[in-house]
């Protein structure tokens, strides 16, 4: 005879009843408490986690995700996007106009017939300052946009400017999924440590969170970018490959070619089969154009 039924015997005894009936219902109602939190548990394991429950979450739990995994774009969001400065900006070169190194901003600008009000990236966005293809669209066309960063020295200076932009201290992720790298720092020539780099250990590294492209754009609730621009030294051709392209919307994409290890030519032909002309080359860095863009009336841009 089973332990319940036992106890329902006994308590259907003459003259039991009546003094276990209380007892009996408040067991009915503590086990009736916990098959239903059982119940809304296994409900909520089926469900995307909470924010809460995401700010909670171990870096390496999502390793890995899928790059449009909600907890992603909300770990991304809520615990490593730095949202612009509201300040004045900080400059130490206020009077300069176009940063770039070469015109890649009055280029883009010319592109794109003088818009104003767009949307960039800049991935390997240094101090936010010296060398940056974004700063002159900020100031003097009031763009908006995401700066992109590896190095903690580069980042650190890079806040103090004053940004009119979100930034984010990690890296472009090479793959389709958020995963952590070793980062060798090196001023402007910061890098993912890959193979090329040998077995030395020479220089100052540290560890840095790589997020798909994809990511930090779902995180900014952003699908149209006016112009990527990408420098991070090698990984371009890896990074430009995770792009889902059907989903989002790219003008102009400014990127640098010099470390590229599949050489400039695989960067043309990738971009040109995804819709993209060659428009100038500045320097060690290429300008493609969508081609329907070009196409089009230039009203509107």
């Amino acid at each position: 005879m089973g332990v319940w039924t036992e106890w329902w015997w006994w308590c259907a005894r003459p003259g039991r009843l009546p003094r276990a009936a209380p007892l009996s219902i408040l067991l009915a109602t503590v086990l009736t408490l916990i098959s239903l939190l059982f119940l809304l548990n296994a409900r909520a394991l089926n469900r995307h986690s909470s924010p809460r429950q995401v700010l909670e979450l171990e870096d390496h739990d999502l390793e890995g995700a899928p790059q449009d995994h909600p907890d992603l774009v909300t770990y991304i969001r809520q615990l490593h996007l730095v949202p612009p400065a509201t300040g004045p900006y900080n400059l130490h070169s206020s009077n300069t106009t176009d940063f770039s190194q070469n015109g890649q901003s009055r280029r883009v600008e010319s592109i794109l017939k003088g818009k104003r009000w767009g949307f960039f990236v800049e991935a390997g966005a240094y101090n936010g300052e010296e060398l940056s293809n974004t700063l002159y669209l900020e100031r003097q066309l009031g763009w908006r946009g995401l700066l992109v960063e590896p190095d903690p020295w580069n980042f650190w200076a890079l806040r103090k400017r004053g940004r009119k932009a979100y930034s984010i201290q990690a890296c472009l992720s090479p793959s389709a999924f958020p995963r952590e790298v070793t980062f060798k720092q090196s001023d402007t020539m910061g890098h993912i440590v890959g193979a090329a780099d040998g077995g030395g250990r020479q220089g100052i590294y540290t560890r840095v969170k790589c997020f798909p492209l994809y990511s930090l754009l779902l995180a900014l609730n952003v699908t149209h970018v006016d112009l990527l621009s990408l420098d991070v030294e090698g990984a371009e051709l890896q990074v430009l490959r995770t792009v889902p392209w059907q989903k989002v919307t790219i003008l102009v994409v400014c990127v640098e070619h010099r470390h590229v290890p599949e050489g400039g030519h695989a960067l043309k032909v990738f971009l040109q089969e995804r819709g993209y002309a060659l428009h100038s080359s500045l320097g060690d860095d290429y300008i493609f154009v969508r081609k329907d863009m070009l196409e089009r009336p230039s009203e509107g841009l």
